[in-house]
């Protein structure tokens, strides 16, 4: 492990994966639990036809970036006097092109870094000219840019000494990004994110803890420099996300059978077991039985299936002369599942599913 111990995970599937806790929700044994994993939209969704991305870093530089090129040393502010920028760029690039979800199907992703452009006075972000836009997509044979517009990263050290010596390392830093699609010529994602890293060591040995323990300025440049690539590719890639749902197993013997088939991957017998009670005269077991069904859709994927069963239930539930405790359940869950439908029309968009289909 490195010594900024970044976490780096991926996970690649592509179909909903099930899978089942079979503990009871409750001592009474009213509910149980269902567990499975389904695609999250990403937060910025580029369009389904981009087949080819290129990566740009802009290479602005402005006069308060001299303010980069210092470091902090137990509050003495010392100069650097290793240029980082190209660095910094560079594992930018690899953070984002090697984390990059597979739902791309993407050979490689083109590097291009432009001559370096220094503007005075406040720092400004201005987008750059459709026309260049376009010839760095011809150049590189790509349809839309990943511009890193700026990334500045700065450290300050501590280290108290004592018996056992300990080194702190506190690191801020900020990044501008945009995405410039030159076909539609809009921009898919403009954003500036901060934020902020901090190690902390220890060693018996003073020198031990300067040489060999505390991250260098290189190193703090190429690994959070590599973080950010890697959060924007999270950012723009569909993740793996666990979720968790009750669902009644009391109110009629029936429901036994049913948590028996869900439990053994029959969930098309459980639907036909909860649609004969879903009418029945027992407005709760009805509710109960409407509730699962809208459970048992979503796991199918069919959310307006899902939402129908669950207006049901709600309905079913108000139908009752004294509405029980447990429909809050059935309330939480209608947001869950809106939650859920949502993403699933931003997934439709990722993936470009015609919604007549």
């Amino acid at each position: 492990m490195n010594k900024l111990q970044l976490l780096i995970k991926t996970k690649f599937r592509k179909f909903l994966f099930v899978g089942i806790i079979p503990l009871l929700f409750s001592s009474c044994q009213t509910m149980a639990l269902f567990e499975f994993e389904s695609l999250k939209a990403p937060k910025v969704i580029i369009p389904p036809d981009v087949k080819t991305i290129g990566f740009v870093d802009r290479n602005l530089s402005f006069d308060v970036d001299t303010l980069s090129s210092y470091y902090v040393m137990n509050e003495l502010t010392i100069k650097d006097t290793i240029n980082h920028d190209k660095v910094r760029a560079i594992n930018c690039y690899l953070g984002l092109s090697e984390n990059l979800s597979n739902y791309y199907a993407l050979d490689s992703i083109s590097f291009t870094r432009l001559p370096n452009q220094h503007l005075s006075g406040a720092r400004r972000y201005d987008p750059i000219s459709w026309e260049r836009v376009d010839s760095i997509c011809q150049s590189t044979a790509s349809d839309i840019l990943i511009c890193l517009e700026d990334i500045q990263i700065f450290n300050e050290y501590e280290i108290i000494k004592g018996e056992e010596n300990w080194g702190i390392t506190d690191i801020k830093y900020f990044v501008v990004w945009r995405i410039y699609d030159p076909l539609l010529q809009k921009f898919h994602d403009e954003r500036m994110i901060s934020d902020s890293l901090y190690t902390e060591v220890s060693s018996y040995s003073y020198a031990k803890l300067i040489e060999e323990q505390m991250p260098t300025r290189q190193e703090i440049n190429i690994e959070v420099a590599y973080e950010v690539g890697r959060n924007y590719a999270n950012l723009i890639s569909p993740a793996w996300d666990s979720f968790t749902r009750k669902y009644f197993v009391a109110g009629h013997q029936d429901f036994s059978l049913a948590h028996y088939y869900l439990n053994n991957d029959s969930l098309d017998k459980a639907i036909e077991i909860w649609e004969k009670h879903a009418d029945a005269e027992n407005k709760k077991l009805a509710g109960r039985a409407s509730y699962n069904l809208a459970m048992a859709y979503e796991l199918k994927e069919d959310f307006q299936q899902a939402g129908h069963w669950i207006r049901k239930a709600i309905h079913k539930y108000k139908e009752i002369e004294k509405v029980p405790s447990e429909i809050k359940h059935v309330k939480e869950y209608y947001n869950e599942l809106t939650l859920r439908t949502q993403n699933n029309y931003l997934l439709d968009k990722f993936f470009g599913k015609d919604e007549k289909q």
